[in-house]
């Protein structure tokens, strides 16, 4: 399973995959946008292990 943290304070937001996800930090209030490229988006390699880290959106 994935991490997916904010982009701003790498808070842990989700454990998981997601094609299209919007979500608020609890933590810093940054609106995080994740999004695959296209539907069988597999990234070869993720940063750091096994994490994925949103960025922040404005």
């Amino acid at each position: 399973m994935r991490e997916i943290r904010c982009g701003s304070c790498n808070r842990l937001l989700a454990k998981g995959e997601a094609l299209d996800l919007s979500i608020k930090c609890p933590r810093c209030g940054t609106i995080n946008l994740l999004r695959a490229t296209s539907p069988g988006y597999e990234p070869k390699e993720a940063p750091s292990g096994d994490q994925i880290v949103c960025r922040k959106s404005f």
